[in-house]
């Protein structure tokens, strides 16, 4: 399996991945004010049932944040597209911001994810970046146990962060 920066043929393969995910957690958010204090939590809960949750970006929302994205890569074998991931630098922060991360279900928990991150947090480390930060759908509880098991930690959240006004739990790390 190669790593490689996207090219425009790519981007149909890409479009074409199945970009849902099944789970049966999610992190709950509870937010308390009490005496002028503002507490936040998440947890992980256990939903009813198994969920398929649909990618927060879709079509040319989708499409978009690949032409605006500053690192975009690809794994593929053979010519075929078996994921990717999309990054902006944000060099007023020192940050690299991993916005997709997308692996074909039949190569999940396979390393190639794992892959596509230590490629990103490299290309940010030749950027002068000091620390890589994942968004992720606080429904996405595979996505989050995904970048916990690569160190990267709780480090905020963003509320209605998609189009589709779901929370972005924010997980990160120091690329030092």
């Amino acid at each position: 399996m190669q790593i490689r920066k996207a090219r425009p043929a790519d981007w149909e393969a890409c479009a074409n991945l199945d970009h849902s995910v099944v789970t049966e957690h999610a992190w709950q958010m509870e937010e308390h004010e009490h005496e002028g204090a503002i507490t936040v939590t998440f947890q992980p809960v256990r939903l009813p049932r198994p969920l398929t949750l649909r990618y927060p970006r879709q079509g040319d929302v989708l499409r978009a944040g690949w032409e605006r994205s500053d690192l975009f890569l690809v794994a593929v074998s053979e010519r075929t597209v078996h994921g990717y991931l999309t990054a902006l630098a944000l060099p007023g922060h020192g940050w690299a911001w991993v916005q997709d991360v997308v692996v074909d279900p039949a190569y999940r928990r396979q390393g190639l994810g794992r892959r596509l991150m230590q490629e990103a947090a490299a290309w940010a480390r030749q950027q002068h970046l000091v620390r890589l930060v994942a968004e992720v759908q606080t429904r996405n509880y595979p996505a989050i146990c995904f970048c916990r098991a690569l160190g990267l930690v709780f480090c905020g959240y963003h509320d209605r962060h998609w189009r589709t006004q779901e929370i972005a739990a924010l997980l990160g790390q120091s690329l030092h």
